[in-house]
């Protein structure tokens, strides 16, 4: 049986006509105007079947050749080779119904089951020189945008650091990456969050905001919890991990780099899941309690930014990273108050 094609020689783009003999056993003989090949169908790579793309042979030296009548071509290839699964899959609608609910489900279990695993075991295993680096190349990035030095009188600075000190575990100023206190002015925002390098930036606007010290201490632990659970580190790894696989599956990889060091530079904009919230005011909330701080303060706080918002009309994007994100604040200010008459 004889059938025509192209033939593309390797390395080449040109095709030029060619024809190639099917023979009745396990072997094909490749007819082109420089010369006559025979090989056996074991030593020819063919192209999936994938519904109707013509298929093409991939010949040992790297060249192609691409059959006129592809269903000739096929009807032989039947009777000779025991066809590929992903043909198989497709000639059956249960096999592709299949196909797709366990894609479905592979990807269901790598959002919600391997990438928080993988995140959190990586983020705790990242050497403390990565998370330094990656706190100073965000700070960087605030000051070179509307992020200034705090406008604070320098007693109510010292005495805040005073406060930081004071609120902070004894068994965290030992940390591998201690955390600090860092007071900005940021025009129009009352904001709070943690650095990967354990760096709290406090606005001024939320400490004039704040009703008491208890209030401070309060968003202070909140964020100092984000930090010992490393959230800022696990959501750095888990968009590093999203990118490199979407890179992966696009096969882009020469933007690794500048991916990675982009989603860094975001750091401060990523927002924490609903349980990440639920675990810092947990610690929090645990902490003012093991200080004998109070907890009605800590609810007050939290009141006072979401009316301080919906006075000014700001969308829920503008509000701070820690008081934005899920669960609902009017439940987290009940669940503070709950804990409060235990």
């Amino acid at each position: 049986m004889n059938i025509e094609g192209f033939y593309q020689p390797p390395g080449r783009a040109a095709r030029e006509a060619a024809r190639l003999f099917l023979e009745n056993g396990q072997f094909v003989t490749l007819d082109t105007p420089e010369s006559q090949t025979r090989f056996t169908l074991s030593e020819i790579d063919v192209s999936d079947a994938l519904g109707t793309i013509p298929l093409f042979l991939t010949f040992p030296d790297g060249s192609r050749f691409v059959p006129a009548d592809d269903a000739a071509f096929r009807h032989w290839l039947l009777k000779h080779r025991k066809p590929g699964w992903v043909y198989r899959m497709e000639s059956h609608k249960r096999g592709v119904v299949l196909t797709l609910l366990a894609t479905c489900l592979l990807i269901v279990f790598y959002v919600y089951g391997l990438l928080p695993w993988a995140s959190n075991a990586i983020a705790l295993r990242i050497p403390t020189t990565i998370e330094q680096n990656l706190g100073r190349h965000t700070m960087t990035l605030l000051r070179a945008s509307d992020f200034q030095d705090s406008a604070l009188p320098p007693d109510r600075q010292k005495a805040l650091q005073v406060l930081f000190s004071q609120v902070t575990p004894p068994s965290l100023r030992n940390d591998r990456t201690p955390v600090s206190l860092k007071l900005m002015n940021i025009p129009d925002v009352a904001n709070a969050f943690m650095l990967s390098d354990g760096t709290l930036v406090l606005s001024d606007n939320l400490v004039a905001l704040s009703p008491g010290d208890d209030a401070l201490a309060a968003v202070m632990l909140h964020e100092i919890g984000h930090h010992v659970y490393r959230h800022p580190m696990r959501m750095l790894v888990r968009s590093s991990l999203v990118s490199l696989t979407l890179l992966w599956m696009t096969g882009d990889v020469s933007g690794i780099g500048d991916t990675l060091l982009q989603t860094a530079s975001l750091a401060n904009e990523l927002q924490f899941s609903r349980g990440m919230e639920r675990d810092a005011d947990d610690w929090a909330i645990a902490e003012m309690k093991r200080e004998g701080r109070s907890l009605e303060q800590m609810a007050q706080m939290y009141s006072l930014l979401v009316a301080k918002s919906q006075k000014e009309e700001i969308s829920d994007s503008s509000l701070p990273d820690w008081l934005s994100t899920h669960p609902a604040m009017q439940s987290r200010v009940e669940h503070i108050r709950d804990a409060a008459r235990q």
